[in-house]
This record gives structure tokens, C-alpha cells and sequence, in this order.
């Protein structure tokens, strides 16, 4: 087969595949990370709003009297 020959659709087939296991790891891989990492998001974040409603509740509590 030369460069300028349409593929088989065996060829396109086996393609098609190995995109789909491609695209099936790459997505498990990144479901690992967000796994990983996720806790760690969540006390950070949980935290910052927690300070942030005590300053605005402190803020509040100052400018009413």
C-alpha cells in the first residue's frame, strides 16, 4: 500500500480502537489524580470559606455598633 491508498476498513477499525484505549486511559489516569488530590481541594477550600464568613461576620458585627 502506498502513502496515497485509502486505509482498510481493518486499519480504520484497529485505529478507531486503539483511540478509544487511549482516550479509556488517559481518562482513568486523570480520575486517579482528581482522587488524589481532592481531599486536599476540599479542606483548602473549606477552610478559606470558613475564614472568609468570619472576617465578613466580624466586619459586620464591628460596623453595627
Amino acid at each position: 500500500m502506498s502513502a496515497s491508498d485509502p486505509k482498510s476498513w481493518i486499519d480504520q477499525l484497529v485505529g478507531a480502537c486503539l483511540g478509544l484505549l487511549g482516550g479509556a486511559i488517559a481518562l482513568y489516569c486523570a480520575v486517579q489524580v482528581i482522587e488524589a488530590v481532592l481531599p486536599f481541594l476540599v479542606a483548602v477550600i473549606g477552610i478559606a470559606t470558613l475564614t472568609a464568613g468570619a472576617i465578613a461576620a466580624f466586619q459586620w458585627y464591628r460596623q453595627r455598633w
